[in-house]
């Protein structure tokens, strides 16, 4: 079953313009995750966020936002080819 983007919208928004975003949204991959959310689905609940964040009032005109939550998500790739999304996932 696919995330709801809306049920995390807010959430995500209060994240990623807090001063600790990295590690809450460590947490909610964590929370997703422990949830039996695919890593599909959690990486299609950022391609959302992303896009959202580009649109969105809040944030944008925040050029520091939308390269924060990208370098977020470059992490995603970066941790390892398998597409890691928690970087304490095993190799496969």
């Amino acid at each position: 079953m696919e995330i709801e983007f809306q049920e995390y919208k807010d959430r995500l928004f209060e994240i990623i313009l807090g001063e600790s975003y990295h590690d809450e949204f460590l947490n909610l991959i964590n929370l997703l995750s422990k949830n039996g959310k695919s890593k599909n689905e959690i990486y299609n609940l950022f391609l959302e966020f992303h896009a959202e964040i580009q649109i969105d009032d809040r944030t944008k005109k925040s050029e520091t936002v939308y390269d924060n939550l990208s370098d977020f998500m470059d992490g995603f790739t970066e941790w390892s080819k398998s597409l890691k999304i928690l970087p304490n996932e095993p190799d496969l």
